[in-house]
């Protein structure tokens, strides 16, 4: 018997007991793709923590680059997620999707 995925309501959303995924559609290609909220949510918080120590080591201008460079990889790896894998389109419908843990 196939496990059927149940979907929860953003109301009933405990992080504990559940999953919550972005499925999009590009409206360039028609290809949809998933990405997992928690997983975008991180390297938002990386960006951030990186472009505060970017400014804290504004007289170490060593420190400095690398800081900047963790900021632009990190919002790479964010644009990736959020553009079409087929055409890197970001002209997409977003649907949250949020299913219990297996």
């Amino acid at each position: 018997m196939a496990n059927k995925k149940v979907k929860i309501s953003k109301e009933n959303f405990d992080p504990k007991k559940h999953v919550k995924e972005y499925k999009r559609k590009c409206n360039e290609c028609g290809k949809v793709w998933h990405s997992l909220a928690l997983r975008e949510k991180e390297i938002s918080k990386e960006v951030g923590c990186n472009q505060w120590n970017a400014i804290a080591n504004c007289c170490n201008p060593s420190a400095q680059l690398q800081a900047k460079r963790n900021v632009d990889a990190n919002q790479t790896e964010l644009d990736k997620l959020r553009k079409c894998p087929n055409c890197a389109s970001q002209n997409y419908h977003e649907e949250v999707l949020i299913y219990e843990k297996k």
